[in-house]
């Protein structure tokens, strides 16, 4: 699978909201709570400015597919990953998973090591970035039983 994978603008507010308040999406993350267009603005102006931040948009065949985020922290690449509805379970997450963490520690370097925190109630979360080669290294509680394994990648 040969994917395209551009650093994100503000041109790509628009569809970064949308696959950010798809129901699936919001479901599995950590605020179900719908986001509001002029915070989203607020938050990706923000983040593209940030040197600690990285989002790579991921196309095929010219198709916006999905983006993958990594906030630098410390010595941590904190992953975030979304691939958009209409292109789920056809093997993408793990293809967008793998280029976003090569690009990381080519800027960042080997010091930087991958990891992510993903809700017990997201088995196919998990399973991506397991399948990806992230092993368990802890737990974080989120409150309300909405309990998260801690994954780093090797």
């Amino acid at each position: 699978m040969a994917l395209g994978c551009r650093r994100a603008s503000m041109g790509d507010a628009d569809v970064l909201w949308r696959w950010a308040n798809d129901p699936m999406t919001r479901a599995n993350a950590f605020s179900r709570a719908p986001i509001p267009y002029a915070a989203h603005l607020r938050w990706l102006a923000g983040r593209l400015r940030s040197e600690a931040t990285r989002i790579w948009i991921f196309s095929d065949g010219g198709t916006p597919i999905g983006q993958v985020r990594v906030d630098r922290e410390d010595a941590a690449g904190l992953i975030d990953i979304c691939v958009a509805p209409g292109h789920r379970g056809r093997g993408y997450g793990r293809a967008m998973l793998t280029e976003a963490v090569r690009r990381m520690r080519e800027e960042w370097g080997a010091a930087v090591r991958p990891r992510a925190q993903v809700l017990d109630r997201n088995p196919a979360s998990l399973a991506l970035f397991q399948g990806a080669g992230f092993r368990t290294v802890g737990r974080v509680e989120r409150g309300a039983g909405r309990g998260a394994a801690v994954l780093e990648g090797a």
